[in-house]
């Protein structure tokens, strides 16, 4: 009887102690389980460093000048000695239009510039000769000679308007000749012998089109945050469509100074030269820029950053917890981002950042 006694109670240590062994293995396994769960975060670091970036940008070939030739005079077209395609000089006749009215007003000009300097000779010489007489004491009263002063300013004064209204017409006239005001090329021809020009037409089209085409402008536009980077006279590289398989090089030669305010974009130009006429006002190119980064700037790998509906930020840990800094992106290149905030160097900062992780969490 006591032998059964004693083989129960082991029994039972025996279990207790095994219940007690798997008990502490269990609470194990969570403890592991729940640090296997909890999320793991990369600590990295902002550095001061520019990040460069090569984008591409869409341009326009536009010719260095451009003209639309209207008439100056009224007339009707006598010859026109050039076509679309003319290659022209400065100073080369266009056009020689006929005005049968200006040649007649011109005339009448010339006549009347005579007639007043002849009035103004005689009036001359007659109030010379009233002064000499005046010497002899009452041979010429004082108002006769007056009078004949005030004669001599009039008609000399009436002379010089007819002769500016002579070289007013003259002028007019020279109009009627056409000419070139630069080199270049006609690219447009919109009249023909006869047709009636000027003021007293309506020119809904000008006569001829006149466009410098050995020298043109590659103009494109710079998007704000690359615009405070690029430098005047940077060598920029570009590929045009309408010949494929070749790289050109230019420099920045011009910059209008302000952000359209519609595309919040600079407007730049490329002087090319283009003496072989490879290139053609119109055509489009694809300019390849680097940038050079941002002074000042840190530098933060992309997965940092989490941008939500309402702000932008990166998550610093400081003493060991989580704390949001708002930040604006800058350029990128590759993994990293330019931004700019109350960031300092060297601040470290969680690299596999989420919306998730909440301000003030204790980050191991």
């Amino acid at each position: 009887m006591k032998t059964i006694v004693f083989s129960g109670l082991a029994a039972l240590v025996v279990s207790v102690t095994l219940t007690g062994c798997s008990s502490s293995e269990t609470a194990e396994k969570k403890t592991q389980k729940k640090q296997a769960d909890r999320p793991k975060f990369q600590i990295g670091k902002a550095i001061p460093q520019k990040v460069g970036q090569t984008f591409r940008l869409p341009g326009e070939f536009k010719a260095f000048q451009e003209v639309n030739i209207y008439p100056k005079a009224d007339g009707f077209v006598e010859q026109v000695l050039v076509d679309r395609g003319s290659f022209v000089k400065k100073g080369q006749i266009l056009m020689v239009l006929d005005s049968p009215e200006s040649e007649e007003r011109l005339a009448v000009a010339r006549s009347n510039a005579l007639k007043a300097n002849a009035l103004l000779v005689a009036s001359r010489e007659h109030y010379r000769r009233l002064r000499a007489s005046s010497r002899v004491p009452g041979s010429v009263s004082a108002l006769d000679l007056e009078t004949a002063n005030a004669r001599m300013m009039a008609d000399s004064a009436s002379m010089l308007g007819e002769e500016a209204n002579f070289r007013a017409l003259t002028k007019i006239k020279s109009y009627l000749t056409v000419r070139a005001p630069f080199d270049g090329v006609i690219t447009e021809r919109n009249v023909h012998p006869g047709a009636l020009v000027g003021a007293g037409a309506k020119m809904e089209r000008p006569m001829m089109v006149l466009q410098q085409q050995n020298h043109l402008r590659l103009v494109l536009d710079i998007p704000e945050n690359y615009s405070t980077t690029l430098k005047h006279g940077k060598t920029v590289s570009f590929t045009v469509g309408a010949l494929p398989g070749q790289v050109f090089k230019g420099k920045i030669t011009r910059r209008s100074g302000n952000m359209n305010e519609q595309f919040r974009s600079e407007t730049v130009e490329i002087d090319i030269a283009n003496a072989a006429g490879k290139f053609k006002p119109g055509m489009f190119a694809e300019i390849i820029l680097d940038s050079e980064g941002t002074t000042g700037a840190l530098a933060v790998p992309l997965t940092s950053v989490v941008a939500s509906t309402e702000r932008q930020y990166v998550i610093r840990v400081i003493d060991g917890r989580a704390q949001y800094v708002d930040v604006r992106r800058g350029q990128q290149s590759g993994d990293l981002t330019e931004v700019f905030g109350n960031l300092r160097a060297n601040d470290q900062i969680v690299i596999n950042a989420r919306e998730d992780l909440k301000e003030g969490t204790e980050i191991q």
